[in-house]
């Protein structure tokens, strides 16, 4: 019963999944003002290792749970499971230094704001350690086909040390905000620097968002590695597939989640999907129709601002 349940699930959830991430992808790729926000380049490439979890390893998954409930257990059903479990760890671990490089990011803009104005930051250094992200999940699963003792101990090692960096930058950054908020509540500040303020702090709370999903999804497989290698010979073989299926799904479920996070917490996502769906001529008439669909309240100054862009784009 908790097969099929999890079997229904993910055939409903995983088309959302890869077309959802694909529009945050194609979003940051085509619009130059996503990319101008440096954050938005590490979103898509944590959305990348989303879409593939959705086109890849969800399909996969989906069909080792019916293979299973309807008994039919092969060698060729253990091979894709195998497969699963590769492509999932690779993913896994991927999306979790994408996590730790997202984290950083928000660190760096928050703690060192001087350098990360100054070009410390970069589109093309962003690119390079996604890149590098995909270059160590890969090497570190190269070790799984030579030893899996050492990949084991390695693998948890590296796991234990990216948590603790991404603890404790959220931790910094979530001080960092504290003390902002107290010197905006004391002292006279300019507007552009409360302004400025209010998206690092919107930023930071969508980052928490991240960590926490993760964590919640992702914490779960790590204990049912432990378990299942430390229990395996007093747990029946029905409930060593449900805590491994039940693990894999909730992993395959924060690739759903993730885009819809986007969507909710950042309206520059809404308006770039209204902008892709729609093809609107300008993105005042983007905002516009976002707004009225999304039901925001905008003010007077966002207003006028929005008709001044309005009127410059007809001229």
């Amino acid at each position: 019963a908790l097969l099929i349940f999890l079997a229904v699930i993910s055939i409903v959830t995983f088309p959302f999944t890869a077309v959802l991430n694909a529009l945050v992808i194609i979003a940051v790729k085509t619009k130059s003002r996503m990319r101008s926000i440096k954050s938005n380049i590490l979103i898509a490439s944590l959305a990348t290792t989303d879409l593939m979890m959705g086109v890849i390893v969800q399909p996969m998954f989906i069909a080792l749970t019916i293979i299973i409930v309807s008994g039919k257990i092969t060698t060729r059903s253990c091979v894709l499971q195998n497969i699963t479990q590769h492509f999932t760890s690779i993913l896994y671990d991927t999306s979790l230094v994408n996590l730790a490089l997202i984290s950083g990011e928000r660190y760096v803009a928050m703690k060192h704001t001087y350098a990360y104005n100054n070009g410390l930051v970069t589109e093309a250094r962003l690119l390079i350690s996604s890149a590098l992200a995909w270059l160590f999940s890969l090497t570190l699963h190269i070790l799984r086909i030579i030893d899996k003792t050492v990949f084991f101990l390695t693998h948890n090692a590296l796991i234990g040390v990216l948590i603790v960096f991404i603890v404790f930058w959220q931790v910094t950054v979530y001080r960092e905000v504290r003390r902002h908020e107290k010197e905006l509540s004391t002292q006279q500040v300019t507007e552009e620097a409360r302004q400025e303020f209010l998206k690092d702090k919107k930023a930071f709370k969508l980052t928490a968002i991240f960590v926490s999903l993760l964590f919640i999804c992702y914490i779960p497989i790590c204990a049912v590695r432990i378990v299942v290698v430390t229990k395996w010979s007093n747990m029946s073989i029905q409930a060593m597939y449900a805590c491994f299926f039940s693990a894999v799904w909730l992993v395959l479920l924060n690739s759903f989640l993730n885009p819809i996070v986007y969507s909710v917490r950042m309206r520059q996502f809404r308006v770039a999907f209204v902008d892709l769906r729609n093809r609107t001529a300008n993105i005042a008439e983007a905002e516009e129709i976002e707004m009225r669909g999304h039901g925001s309240k905008n003010t007077v100054g966002e207003a006028a601002q929005r008709q001044e862009r309005a009127q410059q784009n007809m001229e």
